[in-house]
């Protein structure tokens, strides 16, 4: 089989969405597969999250909607058996379905979390004459719709669609990430992603407020960038608040993102939703246990005893925290090996691949529906 896998943005700034395109494309390869990606060259200032043979880089498009010609001039002139389009309301997931279909091929949509109803909120009119107008047929012809988890695949069908629906989660490159747990010289506290209020990172430093004396000897460590007057409230507040021990690293990649992820005792995520949350398998997989707003689809945390999934408000978040600190460093190293072991065996990049085999296996080739595959 021969599949293409498109994507807008591959850089480092674009973030979960080409990490994990890249690992699924990878894992792939790795089992045989013929799979390449297209997608634009990085803005100014960014980067590619990874460079391999199988990328086919165009130039970079300031268009609001990523509309370039190029992009259907390479679909147009490069024709495969199978094409996979990752994100919706731009121009690469419009132009892959209609080429696909005048091809005759199928094709897959993976929505990227953008079909939540806290992301439809933003900008619904324009959204919603897009669905009417183009995206609701594309969601209609597909193949498959690909969903990173469950409560994904929920708010699909509430759009009113019937395709089928793969639910199939991001994968976690755990062989250059994972390392023993081991002691940390003190308590700490992290947040890791986009700075954007949407994130609610402020209920963070308002726990850590509320805990008061009982994290002197502690550090809240946030790393990241993106909005920078979201960033100057959050140092803001910190200093109203007179916090002496809140650290913003800024932004963070390669070995000083996993260095930093591996300084943590815990991690926290405050977001009202994530469609997946890469950062959490990332932090697992290092050892890392996570305590993460029930925005998140991590239920897994509580099921398997390497963090706490919660109601995403000050005072649960506070009384978390504290549980967090108060934990045995033995127990916090037991849920760590907790949190390793959920990683290796359902989101690694070899059990992630396979599956999505067995997924191209069934739409290409007639196989065995697979059971991850709801109808």
């Amino acid at each position: 089989m021969k599949v293409l896998h498109t994507i807008p943005g591959f850089g480092v700034s674009d973030g979960g969405p080409s990490q994990s395109v890249f690992y699924t494309v990878m894992g792939l390869q790795q089992q045989g597969v013929d799979v390449a990606i297209l997608t634009y060259q990085p803005r100014k200032g960014d980067t590619f999250v990874a460079h391999a043979s199988f990328i086919n880089e165009l130039p970079v498009t300031a268009s609001h909607f990523a509309y370039s010609p190029l992009f259907k001039e390479f679909l147009v002139n490069h024709p495969f058996d199978l094409y996979h389009t990752q994100a919706i309301w731009q121009y690469p997931t419009y132009i892959t379905a209609k080429i696909a279909r005048k091809n005759k091929r199928p094709y897959i949509i993976t929505p990227r979390g953008m079909i939540y109803p806290q992301a439809l909120k933003k900008s619904a009119m324009q959204k919603r004459l897009m669905y009417i107008l183009t995206l609701k047929k594309d969601l209609d012809q597909a193949a498959v719709i690909q969903a990173t988890c469950m409560e994904e695949m929920q708010h699909i069908r509430a759009l009113g669609v019937k395709t089928p629906i793969a639910v199939i989660p991001n994968p976690v490159d755990f062989a250059v990430k994972d390392i023993p747990t081991g002691t940390k010289d003190k308590v700490r506290i992290g947040y890791l992603g986009r700075l954007h209020p949407r994130k609610n990172i402020e209920r963070l430093i308002y726990a850590w407020d509320q805990l008061g004396k009982r994290v002197n000897d502690c550090e809240l460590i946030i790393i990241g960038a993106g909005d920078d007057s979201y960033l100057q409230y959050l140092k803001n507040e910190t200093k109203r608040l007179s916090l002496n021990n809140v650290i913003f690293t800024g932004f963070l990649s390669g070995a000083e993102k996993d260095n930093a992820i591996g300084s943590l005792s815990y991690l926290v995520v405050p977001s009202d939703f994530e469609n997946f949350g890469m950062i959490i398998p990332e932090a697992l997989i290092k050892g890392v246990p996570v305590i993460a707003s029930k925005g998140t689809p991590w239920e897994e945390l509580n099921t398997h005893h390497c963090g706490w999934w919660v109601d995403n408000d000050v005072d649960t978040l506070t009384m978390t925290i504290e549980t967090a600190i108060n934990i045995p460093e033995d127990q916090r190293k037991e849920m760590g090996r907790n949190g390793q072991k959920l990683i290796k065996e359902n989101y690694s990049v070899e059990v992630v691949a396979k599956k999505m085999i067995r997924l191209y296996d069934w739409i290409l080739n007639g196989r065995a529906k697979p059971e991850f595959v709801f109808t």
